[in-house]
């Protein structure tokens, strides 16, 4: 453990306890993460801090910030991507501190709007050799730099993070062995017993019909039933497929979307153009497997009743919303006059679940549109 300097106020260290106590008790990680921003800016009396999680690939998958305000947000293109100082800081396992960063060839990448920043120090935290995550502070609310004993406290800090951080993860990764068992039984009932049964239903009635003596209008409404059933059953077949393929949340959304586009170019002959942005700041498991979904029941009943040529996905993020925006040139439907079914239900009670508002609009021959907007 890295000592402190003899002259260190013991009122620092008594906070920095109570608060590493709290942090790592709590079982969300983005609350952990958003948390040790927070922190590190009151040890070291920091105007601004954040926590930034690496993606493997040089880059930023999560980007944490405390002490900016909503105007200072909504100015920015988007949040950093991990350039500049802050890509140094992944590929350097020493802090860096700074007492001016324009001063530095190495702080480049700042985003149109960026609020100016004077003082910078960056730690990593690191746990049994693997990078966690960064903490980034800037400009000391005394306007003074930041000396050896913040970078100091801050080490210290980063310590006791990446233990709050692993015990986060592990208590989501104990909560998604859970939600998988979970499915699996839950895929598992309708398999072997609803969609067994639905189809005992319908070979009783086909049965009916072809040993007793009925008229054509009977017959025929057998028929219909009959053939009610078999989409009963696809549809719940469908079900379970999606909840299968939802369980995997460790893959990309990049992949699990484009997944999605080859099964529709599997079965639709129409042109499906899609664009997604490259990175992401704010992903969670919920929120990828959300937009997953919607896609794919979206990108499925087009495919079954749009008779598109047509067909766009634009998923984007600014530093204040996420919006996915579906659309097709097909048929289109009259939206005041329209029965709603299971696919559209489901839909927007996945957004309700997120805070997101769906917004569909379509005209008879002039095609539709569904557009998903998370607010960040």
């Amino acid at each position: 453990m890295t000592n402190l300097p003899a002259n260190s106020s013991q009122s620092k260290i008594n906070p920095l306890s109570e608060a590493v106590h709290a942090v790592t008790a709590d079982l969300s990680l983005e609350h952990v993460l958003r948390r040790l921003a927070e922190i590190a800016a009151h040890l070291v009396n920091a105007r601004y801090a954040a926590l930034g999680v690496p993606d493997g690939n040089g880059g930023l998958k999560n980007f944490f910030t405390y002490g900016m305000t909503e105007r200072q947000i909504s100015h920015m293109d988007h949040y950093p991507l991990g350039m500049g100082l802050l890509g140094a800081l992944i590929t350097e396992s020493q802090p860096i501190r700074l007492d001016d960063m324009k001063h530095d060839a190495r702080s480049v990448g700042f985003c149109s709007g960026h609020p100016r920043m004077t003082s910078f120090l960056g730690v990593q935290i690191i746990s049994k050799g693997k990078q966690l995550g960064s903490l980034y502070l800037s400009d000391r609310l005394d306007e003074q730099p930041f000396n050896a004993e913040d970078e100091q406290l801050i080490t210290l800090l980063a310590g006791h993070a990446a233990v709050a951080i692993e015990n986060a993860t592990l208590s989501e990764q104990l909560r998604k062995l859970a939600i998988v068992k979970e499915r699996d039984r839950i895929a598992m009932e309708l398999h072997d017993g609803i969609i067994q049964n639905i189809y005992a239903i319908g070979l009783k009635l086909d049965l009916a019909r072809t040993t007793m003596v009925v008229d054509s209008e009977v017959a025929a409404q057998i028929v219909d039933a009959t053939h009610e059933l078999n989409g009963v059953i696809e549809d719940l077949r469908r079900y379970i497929q999606n909840l299968r393929v939802g369980i995997d949340h460790t893959v990309s959304l990049d992949a699990q979307i484009q997944e999605v586009a080859d099964r529709f170019r599997s079965v639709s002959s129409a042109r499906l153009v899609m664009d997604v942005s490259p990175a992401f700041t704010y992903l969670t498991d919920e929120i990828i497997h959300a937009l997953v979904q919607v896609t794919r029941e979206t990108l499925s009943n087009i495919a079954r009743h749009a008779n598109a040529s047509e067909v766009y996905v634009d998923l984007h993020e600014t530093a204040k919303l996420l919006t996915l925006t579906i659309s097709d040139n097909g048929t289109g439907f009259d939206t005041t006059n329209v029965s709603v079914g299971n696919g559209l239900l489901n839909t927007r009670r996945r957004a309700a679940q997120l805070g997101a508002t769906l917004d569909l609009t379509s005209q008879p021959g002039h095609g539709t549109t569904l557009t998903l907007t998370l607010a960040l």
